[in-house]
This record gives C-alpha cells, sequence and structure tokens, in this order.
C-alpha cells in the first residue's frame, strides 16, 4: 500500500512552514507525542530537501487480503508518518510480528531502494537519475466540505438591506409571507436597522419588547442604585482625560445595555456569518440537520464629517431546519462540498435555497449589563469587572413569535420548589445516563426554563453557569452512575462529577462560558469600517474552532452514506482528529482549558496539556463550592512569558446559597442566578512572584486584577527592536502590541472614534494569538491597527501587512 510518492516542492516547503509555527498542533498526540514540534527538524524528520519531491523515494506498508476480499494493514509497530524512535527500523522493543513484518519490507524493497533509518516506511532509489534535481507544480484543491461562511466580503454582498437575499430584513419579509402575518410597506432600499424590523411587530417586534421587559425587571430586582454608585465609585484623579473628571461621566456604574438601539435607525444588523449545523439532526429526528444564520448589532453613525462605527455584543440567530430528503441526508450533505470560490448562485441555489428550508426558532445572546472593575472594587467584589448575557428563544405560535423553553436548560427555582420535579430530573438522568453520556439527551420540557443568564468574569469556575450544582451533588450523580450496568463503555461519563459536567455544559448557560469568546462563539470577522483598532483577529471562540472538523468529519460520512459518530466532546475540548468512531484530541496549549481531576471525564473525552512544550495544568481559579473548575494549561516559571495570568483567586459564591430557605429565593426573581454579580474573589494572591510596579522591557511585571484584568496578566515594556516588530516570526508567543491609556477611556464612552483611540494607547508586551492559539478566558484576539505604520509608532507598513498576512493578533 503506498502512501506517498511524488511530493511537488512547494509541498515540502510547507512542510517545513507548519513546523516553524508551533500553534498548529492538531496532530500532535497521533504523529509526534513525545516531541516539541521544534525538534522535528533538528531531529531529521521533516526536511527541507526531500527525495519526494524529486521523485524518487516513496513512502508504503504491507497490506494482507484475505479470500473474501476484506484487507488489514500489517502491524508494523507504529503508524507512517510517527515521529519518534518508535519508527526507527530497527527499534528493539519491537514484538515478534511487528519486527517480522518490517523485516520483510525491507526484503521486499531490495535490491533497487534503500531504507531510512529513522522511517519504516520510508525507502529511496539507490540509483537517483538527477539527485539534485525537485520538481515543482502548483497545487490546486478539490472541492472540500464547508461548515461554515465567514468571508465579509461574500457576506456583505448578501446582506444588502431589502435588495439582499440574506438580509436580516429580507428573512423577515419571507417568514411574514411563508406564515400569512402582515409584510410591512419598506420600499425598495431599506436596511436591516432596527427602526426597520421593528416593524415586524408579531415576530422581531416581539423579542424587542421581551428584552426591554426582562432589563427593567433585572434592574428593579437587582436593587440597582445609580445615583449611589456614581457618588461612590467618582474619583477625578484616576481620569484620563478632563471630561473623565465629570462626575456624570466617570462612569464607573453598573452599565445596561440601552433597549432603544433597536428601534433605531443607527443600530444596523449585519450578517456576520452561516453556520452548517447537520450534525443537529441527532436532536431533530425526521430532519438533516439546521442551518443557522447569524446577525450581529452594529452601528455606523456619521457625524461632523467623522465615521464612528462598531459591533455590539448581542446576536441573532435565525435558525433554519434541513427537512428529510429521503437519502439519509446524502443529498443535503453534498451540497456543502464545494470550493472555496463557490460563486453566490451555487451557494443560493444550492446549500442556501430557501425552498429546501423551514424556519424553526430565532435565538439571542445578548451582553445586557457591565460592572466596571472599579465598582468591583469598591463593592468588594473584587472581580476585573463583571457582565451578565441574557439569552432566549422564540418560535412562531399562533401567529406570532414566543419566547420558547431553552434546550436542557432547567428552571432551577421551579424544580428546587417541586419535589415531583426533582424526582422526575433524577429519574430521568437515571434512565438516560448512554444518551447523556453521548451529549445526545433532552430534558422533559417541564424541567426547563425560558430565560438563562450567563456570567463572566471567570465564567467557567461559578455556580451562575452550572444550574445542575443547585440541583444535584456529586454524590447523589455518583449513586445514579454506579446503578447503571454498562457505565464502563461510556466515553465521557467517568464519574459522578463528570455526571454534573455534561449536564451543566449542555445548559446554555454551561455552554456559552466553555471556551467562549466574551460570552459568543461566533462573532464574525469584522468589516473594514469599524475603525482601524477596533478589529478582531479571531472571528470565533476557541469551543467554535474545535467543532470545524468534528462538524466537518460528521458531513463527510453522510455524504459516504454512513453513519457518523453522534458523540459530543466537552466544550472546552481542543480540536480533535475524527476518525470513524475514534477520536484523538491534540494536546490543549499554552492558557487553555484542561482538568486538574484527571479521572473526572472517561478515557474516551479526556485531553491533556501538551507536556513537550513543559505545560502543566493548573487550577488559577478555586470554588470550594462546585464539583468540576477547568485549570489552565501554564508552563513553568523558567518560561514565562507576556500574557500569562499571574494571580491566582478564590470565589465565594453567592449562587451556592439560593436555596428554599433563602431570602433570594422566595423573593421569586426573573432567574435563580440573577443574584450571581454579588459573587466574590475572596483571595487574589500572586501566581508566579512577578512584581506589581512601573513597567521595563527586561522584567515581566504582573498588572493585578484591580485594574481590570482576569486573574492579573504577565507583561513588560518593549525594547526598540520589538517596537519594530521586524523580528516577528508565526509561532512567536509574544509581541509589542497596544496596551492601555487614555484611548481606552475614549473607546469605553459608547461611540469608537479611530483618531482618538490611536492617538491616546501605548505599546507594551502581550501575547500573540491566532488560529490554532488562543486567548484565555475573558481574553479575546484583537487585530494589530494599521495604525502602527504611523510616524508615532513607526512600525513598517510591509511588516506590518506580513503579519496581517500570517494571521498574527494580540490578546
Amino acid at each position: 500500500l503506498v502512501r506517498d510518492c511524488y511530493r511537488p516542492e512547494k509541498a515540502v516547503n510547507d512542510f517545513v512552514r507548519w513546523v516553524q509555527d508551533p500553534s498548529l498542533s492538531a496532530t500532535k498526540r497521533i504523529f509526534y507525542p513525545d516531541l516539541a514540534k521544534a525538534d522535528l527538524i533538528r531531529l531529521n524528520y521533516i526536511s527541507p530537501i526531500s527525495g519526494h519531491a524529486r521523485g524518487t523515494s516513496i513512502d508504503l506498508t504491507i497490506v494482507e487480503r484475505s479470500a473474501d476480499g476484506k484487507t488489514r494493514e500489517l502491524p508494523m509497530g507504529t503508524i507512517i508518518d510517527f515521529f519518534g524512535e518508535r519508527a526507527h527500523t530497527a527499534f528493539p522493543d519491537l514484538n515478534r510480528e511487528e519486527k517480522k513484518n518490517r523485516e520483510l519490507l525491507l526484503e521486499i524493497m531490495q535490491p533497487e531502494f534503500k531504507n531510512y533509518p529513522k522511517e519504516w516506511w520510508h525507502f529511496v532509489l539507490k540509483e537517483e537519475p538527477l539527485p539534485k534535481k525537485a520538481y515543482d507544480f502548483d497545487i490546486v484543491a478539490g472541492p472540500s466540505i464547508i461548515t461554515q461562511v465567514s468571508d465579509p466580503e461574500l457576506l456583505e454582498e448578501w446582506d444588502a438591506g431589502t435588495r439582499g437575499p440574506l438580509s436580516l430584513v429580507t428573512l423577515f419579509k419571507r417568514i411574514h409571507s411563508e406564515n400569512h402575518l402582515a409584510v410591512p410597506d419598506l420600499g425598495a432600499d431599506a436596511e436591516s436597522t432596527g427602526e426597520t424590523l421593528a416593524k415586524f411587530t408579531e415576530t422581531y417586534g416581539r423579542f424587542a419588547s421581551t428584552l426591554a421587559s426582562d432589563i427593567s425587571r433585572i434592574i428593579t430586582e437587582a436593587g440597582i442604585d445609580w445615583e449611589k454608585d456614581i457618588h461612590k465609585t467618582y474619583r477625578p484623579g484616576a481620569a484620563r482625560t478632563e471630561r473623565g473628571k465629570s462626575l456624570r461621566l466617570n462612569g464607573n456604574v453598573m452599565r445596561v445595555f440601552n433597549e432603544k438601539w433597536l428601534s433605531s435607525r443607527d443600530g444596523l444588523f449585519i450578517l456576520a456569518g452561516i453556520v452548517n449545523r447537520m450534525d443537529r439532526k441527532d436532536f431533530e429526528l425526521g430532519s438533516c440537520g439546521e442551518l443557522r444564520f447569524i446577525y450581529r448589532l452594529s452601528y455606523r453613525i456619521v457625524a461632523g464629517g467623522n465615521v464612528a462605527a462598531s459591533r455590539m455584543p448581542l446576536t441573532i440567530n435565525m435558525v433554519f431546519l434541513y427537512p428529510d430528503d429521503g437519502d439519509k441526508c446524502r443529498k443535503t450533505a453534498s451540497l456543502w462540498k464545494m470550493g472555496n470560490n463557490a460563486a453566490t448562485a451555487q451557494w443560493l441555489q444550492g446549500p442556501l435555497n430557501f425552498s429546501r428550508l423551514q424556519f424553526k426558532k430565532m435565538e439571542i445572546n445578548a451582553q445586557i449589563a457591565r460592572f466596571p472593575s472599579d465598582l468591583e472594587n469598591d463593592e468588594e467584589r473584587h472581580f476585573a469587572g463583571q457582565a451578565i448575557y441574557w439569552m432566549r428563544i422564540f418560535a412562531l405560535s399562533q401567529g406570532q413569535m414566543e419566547a420558547q423553553k431553552l434546550e436542557n436548560t432547567p428552571d432551577v427555582t421551579g424544580i428546587l420548589r417541586d419535589e415531583n420535579k426533582q424526582q422526575l430530573l433524577k429519574s430521568f438522568i437515571a434512565t438516560h445516563l448512554s444518551q447523556i453520556d453521548m451529549g445526545v439527551f433532552r430534558l422533559p420540557e417541564e424541567l426547563l426554563t425560558d430565560l438563562a443568564l450567563t456570567y463572566s468574569t471567570l465564567g467557567s469556575a461559578r455556580a451562575a453557569n452550572k444550574p445542575f450544582d443547585l440541583l444535584l451533588n456529586a454524590k447523589e450523580a455518583q449513586e445514579i452512575l454506579d446503578g447503571f450496568p454498562q457505565k464502563e463503555s461510556f466515553r465521557f461519563l467517568g464519574s459522578g462529577s463528570a455526571v454534573l459536567e455534561r449536564l451543566n455544559t449542555s445548559s446554555c448557560m454551561g455552554c456559552h462560558q466553555s471556551a467562549s469568546t466574551a460570552g459568543f462563539h461566533f462573532l464574525g470577522q469584522d468589516r473594514d469600517d469599524f475603525g482601524d483598532g477596533n478589529r478582531l483577529q479571531l472571528a470565533f471562540s476557541p469551543h467554535f474552532y474545535s467543532e470545524i472538523p468534528r462538524c466537518r468529519a460528521y458531513v463527510e460520512r453522510l455524504i459516504r452514506g454512513e453513519s457518523p459518530n453522534t458523540f459530543r466532546p466537552h466544550p472546552a475540548a481542543p480540536p480533535a482528529i475524527w476518525e470513524d468512531e475514534a477520536v484523538s484530541f491534540q494536546s490543549a496549549q499554552v492558557n487553555m482549558p484542561c482538568f486538574t481531576n484527571n479521572g473526572a471525564l472517561a478515557n474516551y473525552a479526556s485531553w491533556s496539556c501538551d507536556k513537550t512544550e513543559g505545560l502543566s495544568c493548573e487550577n488559577l481559579v478555586q470554588n470550594s463550592g462546585l464539583g468540576n473548575v477547568l485549570g489552565q494549561c501554564i508552563p513553568p516559571a523558567n518560561k514565562t512569558f507576556s500574557g500569562l495570568a499571574c494571580r491566582k483567586n478564590d470565589i465565594e459564591d453567592r449562587t451556592l446559597k439560593f436555596t428554599p430557605d433563602s431570602p433570594d429565593f422566595k423573593r421569586n426573581l426573573i432567574a435563580y442566578n440573577l443574584i450571581s454579580f454579588q459573587d466574590r474573589v475572596t483571595k487574589d494572591d500572586s501566581f508566579y512572584g512577578l512584581p506589581e510596579g512601573k513597567l521595563n522591557a527586561q522584567q515581566l511585571n504582573c498588572r493585578p486584577t484591580r485594574i481590570g484584568v482576569p486573574l492579573g496578566r504577565a507583561t513588560r515594556g518593549c525594547t526598540p527592536s520589538e517596537k519594530s516588530l521586524e523580528g516577528m516570526k508565526p509561532g512567536g508567543t509574544e509581541i509589542c502590541a497596544i496596551v492601555g491609556g487614555s484611548g481606552f477611556e475614549e473607546m469605553a464612552k459608547g461611540i469608537f472614534d479611530s483618531r482618538k483611540f490611536a492617538a491616546g494607547v501605548n505599546r507594551g508586551m502581550l501575547n500573540t494569538c491566532g488560529p490554532g492559539r488562543y486567548c484565555r478566558e475573558d481574553y479575546i484576539c484583537q487585530e494589530l491597527p494599521d495604525f502602527l505604520s504611523n510616524a508615532r509608532f513607526g512600525v513598517k507598513p510591509e511588516t506590518l501587512a506580513r503579519l496581517h498576512e500570517q494571521g498574527v493578533g494580540f490578546c
């Protein structure tokens, strides 16, 4: 069986570039588990000069074919392309069969070929006709399986108001028409502004009025007193601008989303992305899964000849269903196999053809409140700021949108109040452990809520985002698990705490605070008019990136007419290779989530930090009231760099006091975790022992939590050469980026002005990010601003262009 023969020189060069970028490590666990990536060239496992490009090298193994036509590869001790001593042809610790098979392969390849001793499968022609001639050809990719569309130019073309086939206003017109609802007269060039969409009173209008009503109730029940907080946090000496010294502009109070944006001509919903979720067919029996159109609220205001534009933390997810196509979804899946440069007509007549789709629901995720760090310090909560997110689902019922129950998100208050519901919950878990293990289950509707509030910062370690911890303890969960006779076959449920982890991360709040980016999983690539210094480098969360190979493998198996692997990994798990029923997770990279309790999850679902990079899993946040708290993969003290966490926190969780006997329970609050903003950080200790104080370019400094930096942040000043960005290479860990100053205070006023922002920022060393290298929890990956090439900062335009092309951002 020949695996590789001729390989264009371009492909050889791509291998070398791949080695030089340590962030691309999805296959490490399979192909080089015991080596650091940087060693692959040094140890001659990958070479910039290859016999494959000369057409004189071949990689192969031996296959045995039985009488009935079935084949199997003879065991050789490793797979082809395994890098390590075990792949050496003469490796001594092979069993008898493996050693015999390698000897057979050597015998077969004699006398024309010689073996490369570090790779049992690699043979080179002994007499090469042109030993110094490498051949090169362009590599043209065939059609590929696409699971998401995020190209901003393509999306903007489809999103041109009433003229755009996929604009939000066009979708609402279609939904109203197909459901015999009134279609407002909008004119030929109406855009998807709040003002326009509000005219769809039975649908969009219902969502907008519900959000406004909920915000009003939340403010009242949370007991917010802005007048008191303004005076309490007023510090004119802390302001960076003269206007900031004004009492009314000081702003260190709970900041609430202004629902007037939802009916404003300045608020515009833009198409941020399209996501293929055919894997949702496991939840929607009799269908071929879902298609999702995601829209994000933005604004673009022209005043005094200046343009201010940005996006806001509110998304609308319009969910459509693919009906069963009568071919086990093979026809529908095949629509998603196309080139990346597919024409608009191919898209709109193929997977985005509405004649194949049925509207299902509208999902909303909105950041509705923020608590700045100064207020947190004055209230002695000591979080580096907090945020509350509002999540609801709406579907058509009797001619208008109505709030729906949220999938696997329990009504905590209702269940705690009703013993029958408590018994129903435990009974359901006990009788559906197999489905819960796979992550494909649905709680009974009578146990569900129709509203979810989620919280950051440190969201993965707070009971506000773990509703089942208030309904079931780890001991009870373990007893349920122990009562299941086939638990040894489980893929996820390795313990009672894993049962809780699966339930919690299947809820809305648990999923959206697991490996998310600012409470979202899909933010979308920014359009150019959002302002320099205000653009994202990564359009998705770490969780979404990890889901791409799973969803692609799922669709690929449908195309082949095969049953897909329906297992759902933990939402914080790193990417994996999905081969049939086998799943191999890559090692988690620096700053990524991990479990310090490795026995919590079953082996199939577990992952570990990259030990070849010296990483270990450390609980930087302690919450004694919870069954599970994720750790972080961090390097040892002698390998620290800018951007790492440098503080450890303990949390006192107010949410865990929400019991039937508590005063909060008796208040009939809008949500069980409304009072979770009163959680407190009770301990804030140094982790790496870094000093705090004035920055210099020679030594790392820990910027403390109290200034608004979750878990602190290691940083330092930039050297002159670092400021130029000349020496930056793909895979570098730190970069001289932009840090705080009066520019950030200007941005916090609500309208982003690129010129004022650029004039007020400073430079400092931060950690890099890009595909495969993500920011830690509560941080976001930003694009390097173009203004770094102006005279004040002095970066060469060609240097900045190179870093943009390489996808280098900063956290």
